[in-house]
């Protein structure tokens, strides 16, 4: 492995941007959570501070139509952004299990490639020893 990745092998340099990937799927995961954290308590406080009005009186009427459509609107966008997370640990599980897949797959290719130096070096030393 090179420094700073400039001589990393095709399936190395993969392996790490797998695992960026990964950690990067991670920080989304936390984010998305604390941020569907966030919009519940508000729309929770939004639902519970909302002062009932009276249904008698005539501008009520069609503003508490209006506020229950935007608030059935507002809970089913919630829900399904919370649905979202589900996709979000699924790319990140994908993602571990490539990078887990190339990192694997250097290991083999850099034994590989260590056997085929050791095998030539002691070529090399057995024409020496032969003349």
């Amino acid at each position: 492995m090179g420094i700073f990745g400039f001589f990393n092998t095709p399936t190395e340099q993969k392996r790490d941007d797998y695992d960026k990937l990964h950690d990067l799927l991670k920080d989304a995961i936390r984010e998305h959570d604390d941020k569907m954290a966030e919009a519940k308590d508000t729309f929770s406080s939004y639902k519970h501070g909302v002062p009932n009005m009276s249904n008698s009186k005539i501008p009520s009427n069609d503003f508490d139509q209006k506020r229950e459509k935007l608030t059935a609107k507002l809970a089913k966008y919630i829900s399904s952004e919370a649905d979202k997370r589900s996709k979000l640990v699924s790319a990140k599980n994908k993602a571990y299990d490539k990078y887990a897949e190339y990192k694997a797959q250097a290991i083999h290719e850099a034994a590989v490639k260590e056997a085929k130096k050791e095998k030539e070096r002691k070529e090399r030393e057995e024409r020496l020893k032969n003349g």
